[in-house]
């Protein structure tokens, strides 16, 4: 992909889900791209955000060369017929979904109208989502008629991929040439920084939980303090206080990890109607489902929070000396 200078990784992200970036390539690029050899195929996109007055919100629209969407999209599964002419658009499966657009309706764009030649069937990415037009189309209504947001570049013979992103990077200046691996891999690393960051959020959220838990548990010892110095004096030995503490604190957590699964349950109506009520886009079917094997896991990891949080407390509650704690 060829890309405006800059972060070549993030304009290329951007571009492949439907962001709209402040730099434009000039057309005249595109024809110096054509005369690099061992180059298949040349193919221009321009991606903008355009208002969507019918249904009061802007959707994103992809500027195409329609002749050549077989060779760049060869898994699309499309129901109808790629626009020949600029009057026509492909629909996302999603969109035709959540408006009940079917194939020969009329949407609009800067006033002008365009009809729906194609419906995109359902591929589970983001592609599902956009609207696809002819460039020549958008750069009308943009009216850029000489730029275009990225170049997508096929080679004949991937093992030549490294000669010729050299030879595109030393004859065009003011742009950079970014491989789909190198894309994949940011994205890699982007998704695995946030599921670092997530778990390390869940192990925060796990040790602020238990030492609630073992403040609580300590707490409810120093209110019982009599009763359990009473408790030693007609019998009962450390390990049976320490005990009947781990056993409180297990019932507390294993209360609370099953009423936490509930309340997930219930409020996961809730939250999937907020989010498809706020996006304008969603999968459809269930976005939230009930597992439970995962509902299991929680609660087995409540009763080892329980039992961890219990260990302190209980040694502490079998420490106490009955005669002092009679006293008060």
């Amino acid at each position: 992909m060829i890309v405006p200078s800059g972060c070549p990784h993030e304009v290329a992200s951007l571009v492949l889900h439907g962001a709209v970036i402040p730099k434009f390539l000039d057309l005249n690029v595109f024809e110096k791209i054509k005369d690099i050899s061992g180059i298949e195929l040349v193919s221009p996109f321009l991606v903008t955000q355009l208002p969507n007055h019918e249904r009061g919100r802007v959707d994103i629209v992809y500027g195409m060369e329609m002749s050549h969407l077989k060779k760049i999209k060869p898994a699309w599964q499309i129901e109808g017929l790629i626009p020949e002419k600029d009057d026509a658009v492909i629909i996302g499966s999603e969109i035709a979904s959540h408006d009940n657009i079917k194939i020969g309706d009329t949407i609009f764009y800067n006033k002008k109208p365009f009809k729906v030649s194609a419906i995109l069937q359902k591929t589970g990415s983001q592609d599902d989502a956009f609207i696809y037009m002819p460039i020549k189309a958008l750069q009308e209504i943009m009216k850029k008629p000489d730029r275009v947001t990225a170049i997508g570049v096929k080679v004949y013979n991937p093992q030549l991929l490294t000669e010729i992103t050299e030879d595109l990077s030393m004859k065009i200046p003011g742009i950079q040439v970014v491989t789909m691996g190198q894309v994949i891999d940011s994205l890699a690393s982007l998704a695995s920084s946030a599921k670092i960051l997530s778990l390390s959020i869940a192990v925060i959220v796990i040790l602020i939980s238990a030492m609630g838990v073992m403040n609580s548990i300590l707490i409810a010892i120093f209110e019982r303090t009599q009763e359990i110095g009473m408790m030693r004096a007609i019998g009962a030995s450390k390990f049976d206080i320490f005990r009947i503490i781990i056993k409180e604190t297990v019932m507390l957590t294993f209360a609370g990890g099953a009423l936490g699964i509930i309340l997930s349950i219930i409020g996961s109506g809730i939250t999937e109607g907020f989010v498809r009520s706020f996006m304008s886009y969603v999968p459809s079917g269930r976005m939230i489902a009930f597992e439970p094997w995962l509902a299991g896991l929680c609660i087995l990891l409540s009763l080892l929070v329980g039992i961890l949080s219990g260990l302190y407390p209980a040694w502490k509650a079998s420490r106490i000396n009955p005669i002092e704690a009679i006293k008060g």
